[in-house]
């Protein structure tokens, strides 16, 4: 096997051969290095070593096609079988010499590598398994092209084959996607090269994949043993064997013939032993991957190296999947080759960590009926998105692809990066759908508040979360607030009587949650409202009169030229945390009031600042005029607060205000900025729902930038590389050509 090795290792870089697969496989993959990581900057490497993988389907015919189709048109085949070499150590050798030039090959790439190490970061881990993807890959379509050589007469149709069997590949890769017979889609992606090496360069190691590869290289090298087996004792031949050949070229005539009839014998019952090990094989091949497969999937046995941990999950989800109480069935949908490979893996994990959670992938295209069961006047299941499940609480959340990223622009650098949201997703949704009880809101009327044609988009956006949302009277005898509600005051102008502030009282002592709003337009009408001032008050708020008006100088605190359009800054709180996080910190607040916390407090309560005012901020109140004076105090103004109270019966009420109603219910505000997710937070603080006490932190969601140097040192490696190979041709071949 070693003189084999060898001899083809001779004939790859004695020859042009060699030197042209290196040339063509580096200018490609230098175009491919500039487009994809020199012009903008980028290290992603995995997404680099997908779009090269796809080389190894263009050039490996060049490595393959000379191996054994060359061997049979020089007629060389006849000293190589009949040389001491064993057949599976003559393919050894020659697979090993086109692996040993692919492995130089791959080597040579890690000059790309090089480049983003110096200028940016490179991650080991997930470059190891890209770069076993990367090889695994190109090695499996050299042991598939070997054989077609050597079921060739000359290397061209030996290239040709090759090439052909490469493409087809990749034909039934795209082919699956558009197969509308389940079954057979499944076969056509079990057996995909390309799709398996998907997962590689995601920064999954699968040993599932690894094993197939392994398998298919075995396979075909098989094949290849058996094709020359047939080829030296001739079965299949009108001329017999070659050693058949040689002994009749010594012998006499009848010995001849007798000796070929005797031989067809055997040759038919070697030929048929021989092909039914073979399927053996094949089938035991299969098997095992499949095998490898399902174990894999079910017991979540992939392990997780991408530089974000993307597809794997947190103590806090693994906390809450271990205490699933209902089954959650969840659909992907996501036409078949369209899929989010890490959001695939991430929910292949919950359904291994969980044995309530199941899920499967849908075509929405296709599953019209799916789409209608799940659609209502707050949403539609989208392309992409997700449908989590709970047929024991009849819950149900729709996830949207939009929600899976948070993009974010750095205003100095205007450098883009994003934050992964899914796993956040995915384990809140859960959680909620499973819970036992549907979080309601209860909104307060019959003090002058906001109406309920006012709330319309602010009662809308509750329901799209699947909170159940109620108007009520508190001066109603027949209503009593149910502690585990939350009850929300918008703006009221009316005070409270001495009952309602009774029921009130009666319902933060036994755990009850408030949600309060107050306008610039209610100044004049608070001092009127003693009861409900003493409400505020014992959740820890106590309201400025005035209007916050932001400094014309401090840019970043108002929107455009309105210096009463207050961009405020998101404080990291119990409700605020994740989003500050995910940088989704943007909200607007409109003439808006300030709040202090009473001087009277008790230790029981503890009051923190969600929004506040820019510290060059000043207050402005109505003069005699009716103008607003600058009053002389100066900021930063707490625009919006958060308390709680451990009461005397030992329950923990909660309780928020905010300066602006309309940053909570105004259409254009919650589409503008990130107020949406700010009230949704809210109510879930205010619920104490546990999703909200998660704390599930996002994922980074791109690699990082290049240096700005990398652009010129990478333009000259490009050239360089291809040159080199060229220039080491010439050295070679002119030498030898001289000789």
């Amino acid at each position: 096997m070693k003189a084999i090795w060898k001899r083809e290792m001779r004939g790859y870089f004695h020859t042009p051969v060699g030197y042209v697969f290196l040339g063509v496989f580096l200018a490609i993959s230098s175009v491919l290095f500039y487009l994809d990581i020199l012009s903008r900057r980028s290290t992603n490497l995995p997404g680099f070593f997908t779009e090269i993988s796809a080389i190894w389907m263009l050039v490996s015919p060049i490595l393959t096609m000379r191996l054994l189709a060359e061997e049979q048109q020089k007629k060389t085949d006849q000293l190589l079988l009949t040389s001491p070499v064993s057949l599976p150590g003559i393919v050894a050798g020659k697979y090993l010499a086109a692996v040993t030039v692919l492995l130089i090959t791959a080597g040579m790439t890690l000059f790309y590598v090089l480049i983003v190490a110096i200028y940016g970061q490179v991650f080991p881990a997930e470059l190891a398994v890209n770069y076993l993807g990367f090889i695994l890959e190109g090695c499996a379509f050299a042991a598939m092209d070997l054989f077609l050589s050597g079921c060739a007469a000359t290397p061209v149709t030996a290239a040709v084959l090759a090439f052909g069997a490469n493409f087809l590949l990749w034909i039934l890769d795209l082919l699956q996607t558009a197969v509308k017979t389940a079954w057979i889609s499944d076969v056509l992606k079990f057996v995909s090269l390309y799709r398996r090496n998907m997962t590689f360069q995601a920064g999954q190691l699968s040993y599932a994949c690894i094993i197939f590869d392994l398998a298919f290289i075995a396979l075909f090298l098989t094949l290849t043993v058996y094709r020359l087996d047939r080829r030296r004792t001739g079965s299949g031949s009108p001329d017999g064997s070659l050693l058949q050949r040689i002994r009749r070229g010594i012998r006499k005539e009848k010995d001849a013939d007798r000796e070929k009839r005797k031989s067809r014998v055997k040759k038919w019952k070697y030929s048929g032993i021989s092909a039914a090990l073979l399927a053996m094989l094949a089938l035991s091949l299969t098997a095992l991957c499949i095998g490898a497969d399902a174990l894999e999937t079910r017991k979540g046995l992939r392990i997780d190296l991408s530089f974000n941990s993307m597809s794997s999950y947190s103590e806090k989800t693994q906390e809450v999947l271990e205490n699933v109480g209902h089954d959650v069935h969840i659909w992907a949908l996501f036409r078949n080759g369209d899929e989010d490979v890490p959001l695939m893996e991430l929910l292949n994990r919950y359904a291994a960590a969980s044995p309530r959670i199941t899920w499967e992938q849908a075509d929405a295209a296709l599953n019209p009926a799916l789409i209608s069961r799940f659609t209502t006047e707050m949403g539609t299941p989208q392309d992409e998105g997700l449908i989590v499940w709970c047929e024991d609480t009849g819950r149900f959340r729709l996830i949207g692809p939009v929600e899976y990223s948070t993009w974010l622009t750095d205003a100095e650098t205007s450098e883009v990066s994003a934050r992964w949201n899914s796993e956040v997703l995915l384990t809140e949704a859960i959680h909620y759908v499973t819970r036992e009880r549907v979080p309601k809101v209860v909104i307060v009327q019959g003090h002058d508040e906001w109406t309920a044609g006012m709330l319309e988009t602010f009662e809308n956006m509750l329901k799209a979360y699947q909170y159940e949302v109620q108007y009520a009277n508190t001066a109603d005898k027949e209503f009593q607030p149910d502690p585990r509600d939350v009850l929300v005051f918008f703006s009221p102008r009316q005070d409270l009587d001495s009952a309602e502030l009774e029921k009130l009282n009666a319902f933060a002592r036994q755990g009850g949650s408030f949600l309060f709003t107050r306008d610039y337009a209610d100044d004049n009408r608070m001092q009127r409202m003693p009861n409900y001032r003493v409400l505020l008050r014992s959740c820890g708020f106590e309201c400025i009169d005035g209007m916050v008006e932001a400094d014309a100088s401090a840019k970043d605190t108002y929107y455009d030229v309105y210096t009463t359009w207050l961009l405020p800054e998101m404080l990291s709180t119990e409700i605020t945390l994740d989003l500050v996080a995910a940088g989704r910190t943007e909200t607007m607040m409109v003439n808006a009031t300030a709040f202090e916390t009473p001087e009277d407090t008790d230790n029981y309560l503890m009051t923190s600042v969600v929004l506040q005012s820019g510290e060059t901020a000043h207050l402005m109140r109505p003069a005699m005029t009716g103008e607003p004076a600058d009053s002389g105090a100066a900021g930063p103004f707490a625009l919006a607060l958060q308390s709680w109270r451990i009461t005397t019966e030992g329950h923990l009420s909660r309780a928020f205000i905010i300066g602006d109603t309309d940053t909570l219910v105004n259409e254009e505000y919650l589409s503008m900025t990130d107020g949406q997710e700010l009230a949704i937070r809210v109510m879930e603080y205010l619920l104490d729902m546990e999703a909200s006490n998660l704390n599930i932190m996002p994922k980074v969601g791109l690699h990082p930038t290049l240096g700005t140097g990398s652009t010129m040192l990478g333009s000259v490696l490009l050239v360089a590389l291809p040159a080199a190979v060229l220039l080491a041709a010439l050295l070679v071949l002119l030498r030898r050509r001289n000789r």
